[in-house]
């Protein structure tokens, strides 16, 4: 049986009502009705009341409903568009009367059929490499900008923007793109910074490696500062004032600042003229800009808090005003609600929240006492400048709590003060400084390690757990942040390393002289050197595993998501004070005066000995403490002695085990919430807390607090 073809159709050109198009029953859409209701309906309105109809429906006689009228075959959706037109109030010209340019057929059904099954097949969505370099055609040459193309086409801005991200990667990088060499996605990477060079740079550094989006992304974005970014838009003035270089951007909020020392220059500068003012606004003592906040630097401050003030003069009469007036707002919003009335609630809720916040300014604040030795930090956080009210440095906790007791003749008697750190302070309870306290943890990462080299098999077992554990967790979270077994060692930074107790490092050497390295020498490739390790019996791997372990431990707070490192550190160090002492170079010299005679008179015992030092120089008592620890006196009693070889400073001692005691002595929990409210006298900063400028409620975000 031959086949018939479809007769190619013979089409008229002509102009109809707007009024008496419709679907026709023929259209390959006319079942799906939800596609002339699709989102992007008024982005093709928007682009034929900008440019017109570009091309003219199709359209047949048809019958609706028993009436003749044109059925549209091919261009449904354009009819859609154009009603839509009609019913918009905004849009000039268009009528039901409005003649639409149409091109119309015979009765052949077969060929009305081919012709709409062939609109709708054979259309495909714009390439977005085309579509950017469409707009960016329109941009150079045709005098257009984001906005005039996205109201052009009725898409939002932000649709043109992303297309003109492709313009900012190298045009080897696009064609690689174009040619399936790469990912659009990578491809889209690459446009993380605006200089082509170092495009190229991190194309050709991952030429043969396998390319994803996020790391070529990562590595680009760490190369300056984004123009349109918080920070970048916080020093934007003061960097174009000190003539800072800019790689420009055809969309200038991605032009990126590149000198970022500059950057953090200006940055600091700003923070510490916003800390300065929030100085002299309410009045605290100090004052400081940083360019981050440290959370270990920040653990060793204390905090005070507005309280209560009663208002006096003006501002009580202005608290007497806001308290009727939010009185006030509270009745209309239930009259309101009551009645229905339209009443404005957001403007309403607004006021109340503004007049709130000025009633508790104007009801609480820093006492004198307060003010007199507390400060104020300004740090940048995230996408904000952030303040910190209230912090009191380590050295004034003690005076700022009540605590220290200056004794004998001071210098209110008008006695001379000796040598700097000599003069007779009296007596006060220990307080560790920033820099002694890190240094600290740095001697008991040491030690820690020492411990875990002398114990290879448990060395080796908590290297293993902690690698397969760490690659096993599918959301990169590390088991522990203190173990450096990322084939790098522990960072431990010391101010006084010479003078600290060199035992257990001495233990560490020996250790590490009795293993077998043989494996290790020589100039053989690392797959020789892998190979003669593998031919290692098992208990020589271990015992090399133990040593290179000591030096994978950092210095960390144990205290505070480092559970399993405790938990270690009690196994392979029970008695702290049996492997490590505090001496007088790295601890005791870097003590106050009055802490030093504190700790001999109350944690030693010895308060006859603090009273006789208590006129010397603070150098003697540092040596009479050194020699005390080096090798307890023969002298001393039973209970002083014990007190001796059993003292730890604070950041020295491994903290109890929290999570065991939980699980295995359920009855002591309340004790233990007890121990760790009393541990709360220092800025412990507790992630999930913050404080705010004009909002300093307790419960804000620490370490980096929010601020007004």
């Amino acid at each position: 049986m031959p086949i018939t073809k479809t007769a190619l159709p013979e089409l008229t050109d002509t102009a109809i009502a707007l009024k008496d198009l419709t679907l026709h029953p023929l259209n390959a859409r006319a079942g799906s009705p939800d596609a002339y209701e699709a989102d992007d309906i008024p982005v093709l309105a928007a682009s034929i009341a900008a440019l017109g109809l570009l091309n003219p429906l199709i359209v047949q006689k048809t019958e609706v409903d028993g009436k003749p009228a044109w059925g549209v075959l091919a261009g449904g959706r354009r009819l859609a568009a154009m009603r839509q037109l009609c019913e918009d109030k905004n849009a000039k010209g268009w009528t039901a009367r409005a003649k639409i340019a149409c091109r119309t057929i015979g009765d052949d059904v077969a060929a009305a059929t081919a012709i709409t099954v062939a609109e709708n097949v054979t259309q495909a969505p714009m390439d977005p490499l085309d579509e950017f370099e469409a707009f960016a055609r329109m941009m150079e040459t045709g005098g257009h900008d984001i906005d005039s193309i996205a109201a052009l086409f009725g898409v939002e801005r932000r649709r043109v923007t992303e297309r003109l991200r492709y313009g900012r990667v190298h045009p080897d990088i696009r064609r690689a793109a174009r040619a399936k060499d790469i990912s659009l996605d990578v491809m889209k990477a690459f446009a993380a910074h605006p200089d082509h060079g170092m495009q190229w740079a991190v194309f050709e550094a991952t030429e043969g490696q396998y390319r994803q989006a996020w790391t070529i992304r990562d590595r680009l974005e760490k190369a300056g500062i984004k123009l349109g970014s918080g920070l970048g838009r916080y020093v934007e003035a003061e960097y174009r004032a000190a003539d800072g270089p800019i790689t420009a951007d055809l969309i200038v909020e991605d032009s990126v600042l590149t000198d970022e020392a500059l950057v953090d220059r200006l940055l600091v500068e700003k923070l510490t003229a916003l800390a300065k003012a929030e100085r002299a606004r309410l009045g605290f003592a100090w004052a400081e800009g940083r360019r981050t906040a440290d959370y270990e630097a920040l653990r060793v401050y204390g905090r005070t808090y507005p309280s209560a003030v009663e208002p006096e003069g003006l501002m009580a009469e202005r608290v007497t005003e806001i308290a009727d007036r939010l009185l006030a707002i509270d009745e209309l919003r239930d009259a309101a609600e009551a009645n229905d009335d339209g009443t404005d609630f957001d403007a309403l809720e607004n006021e109340y929240e503004a007049l709130q916040q000025e009633h508790d300014e104007l009801t609480t604040g820093y006492g004198p006492e307060q003010l007199e030795k507390a400060g104020v930090i300004a740090h940048w956080r995230y996408d904000g400048p952030q303040v910190i009210y209230g912090l009191i440095r380590p050295e004034d906790m003690a005076l700022a709590e009540g605590k220290a007791t200056p004794v004998g003749a001071t210098k209110a008697d008008g006695a001379a003060p000796g040598p700097e750190g000599d003069a007779d302070e009296g007596t006060a309870p220990l307080e560790v400084a920033a820099s002694l306290a890190a240094d600290l943890r740095t001697e008991r990462a040491v030690v820690i390690g020492a411990g875990l080299a002398a114990d290879p098999a448990l060395a080796q077992d908590l290297a293993l757990f902690k690698i397969v554990s760490d690659l096993w967790n599918a959301h990169g979270t590390r088991i522990s942040w203190s173990m450096g077994v990322t084939a790098t060692r522990g960072e431990r930074p010391h101010g006084k390393p010479d003078g600290m107790d060199q035992g257990s490092t001495e233990a560490i050497a020996a250790l590490r002289d009795g293993v077998d390295l043989t494996w290790s020498d020589g100039a053989q490739s690392v797959t020789e050197r892998f190979e003669r390790f593998r031919l290692l019996d098992r208990e020589m791997k271990a015992r090399i595993v133990g040593v290179v372990m000591a030096e994978a431990i950092a210095p960390s707070e144990l205290a505070h998501g480092e559970t399993l490192l405790t938990h270690v550190a009690h196994q392979v160090v029970p008695d702290m004070r049996a492997v490590w002492r505090p001496t007088g170079e790295a601890f005791f010299g870097r003590i106050k005066k009055a802490q030093l005679l504190h700790l001999l008179a109350t944690d030693l015992k010895q308060p006859e000995e603090a009273a006789r030092l208590a006129t010397a120089k603070k150098v003697d008592i540092v040596d009479y403490l050194d020699r005390l620890f080096a090798a307890p006196f023969a002298t001393l009693t039973p209970e002083q002695r014990e007190a001796v070889e059993t003292w730890c400073p604070p950041g020295m001692a491994i903290p109890g085990l929290r999570e065991r005691h939980c699980i295995e002595v359920a009855d002591t929990t309340n004790a233990v919430e007890a121990e760790i409210e009393d541990d709360d006298e220092t800025f412990d900063i507790d992630p999930d807390e913050q404080f705010g400028v004009g909002d300093e409620d307790r419960s804000e975000e620490i370490p980096e607090p929010e601020a007004a």
